[in-house]
């Protein structure tokens, strides 16, 4: 899998030496298919500590994939957590019965799905070749 970004922290990625917490500046917008390829979107928040200049969109372009899983997770107790990341990691293929599990990487490794686990425990997780990072003022 190829990307244009690194996995910082497990909670943000880095984009052309720029640092993007996704945990505290960013939520969930969207999640898209179109069969071959999967957008995840996230959008700036809109709270006193997210500086003006961090940009406003992200989109995560999954594409050819190979593998798709999604757990709805729990909205009950806290449903404003639905949208907020929690982490951002690796996990290899061949522990596809974990989903709640990542590695401490940066860059992918050859055999590796990308996983998206949000504080309600919704979880998407994607194989695909290639991972692009296009980003929004």
């Amino acid at each position: 899998m190829k990307t244009n970004f690194e996995i910082e922290d497990n909670i943000g990625v880095n984009y052309h030496g720029i640092h993007v917490d996704l945990h505290n500046n960013f939520e969930l917008k969207s999640k898209k298919s179109d069969g071959k390829n999967i957008l995840i979107e996230f959008l700036r928040r809109n709270e006193d500590w997210v500086h003006e200049k961090e940009f406003s969109k992200l989109t995560f372009i999954h594409k050819n994939i190979t593998y798709e899983f999604y757990e709805k997770g729990n909205n009950e107790e806290y449903p404003e957590d639905e949208n907020t990341l929690s982490v951002i990691g690796y996990f290899p293929k061949s522990m596809r019965n974990i989903n709640d599990g990542f590695m401490e990487r940066r860059k992918p490794e050859i055999d590796d799905d990308i996983i998206y686990i949000f504080r309600n425990d919704k979880t998407i997780r994607v194989c695909c070749s290639e991972i692009e990072l296009k980003v929004k003022k």
